[in-house]
């Protein structure tokens, strides 16, 4: 079956509200191949069964399912991605994978184009979960591992971010939320770095493709 169907015929696609109609792959293989050798997964095994959708307990929220997103990966409509809330929302607990009846790993492709877009001039879609998400690894950069008291500090000292917690009443919720998960002793003040974490500093180097 051929990865992408190089015809001058034209497809409505639902990607939210929008149904402006683009051309099926006027965009080449490009990031078809590209993000099949960066992840390793199948994407061109996808036949669009809709399983994977099927499966996500968070597809109800999201603007492009993550069928689609196979679909746009195999189209080359990397924008699409990229302005989605779908990247973002997804909770990567990899039931569309589990499900997949071709083994498409869809869920690391999603994980992928999250971090793609974590680096893109693209304003993200849902800026709080793409800050918190760059803060996590931040976080975890520095330690090997995630302490969620010094997770919470590094977030909300983020730019905007404390000032919108004030406003919609998040702050008192996540105060209350701290102090009762400090009582029962779930909650360190002082974070523990991981005996790993050079090796952890080594994949993020060579992530960023750095040779020394």
């Amino acid at each position: 079956m051929s990865k992408i169907n190089h015809t001058a015929q034209q497809e409505t696609v639902d990607s939210g509200p929008s149904t402006e109609r683009q051309l099926i792959g006027d965009r080449g293989n490009h990031l078809l191949d590209r993000i099949e050798g960066e992840t390793g997964a199948n994407i061109s095994a996808c036949y669009q069964c809709e399983r994977c959708t099927n499966a996500c307990p968070a597809s109800y929220y999201m603007d492009i399912k993550p069928h689609q997103v196979i679909r746009y990966v195999q189209l080359g409509w990397h924008e699409n991605l990229m302005r989605s809330s779908t990247i973002w929302v997804c909770l990567s607990c990899e039931m569309c994978t589990t499900y997949c009846p071709n083994e498409v790993d869809v869920a690391g492709v999603i994980n992928h184009l999250r971090n793609t877009a974590a680096h893109s001039s693209i304003p993200p879609k849902e800026r709080h979960l793409a800050v918190f998400h760059q803060t996590f690894l931040e976080q975890l950069q520095r330690f090997g591992r995630v302490n969620e008291l010094w997770l919470m500090n590094a977030f909300n000292r983020k730019p905007h971010i404390l000032k919108e917690k004030i406003k919609n009443g998040t702050l008192k919720k996540e105060i209350r939320l701290g102090y009762a998960l400090w009582r029962k002793g779930k909650l360190h003040f002082i974070p523990r770095r991981s005996k790993a974490i050079k090796e952890i500093k080594e994949v993020y180097r060579r992530k960023r493709g750095e040779v020394f």
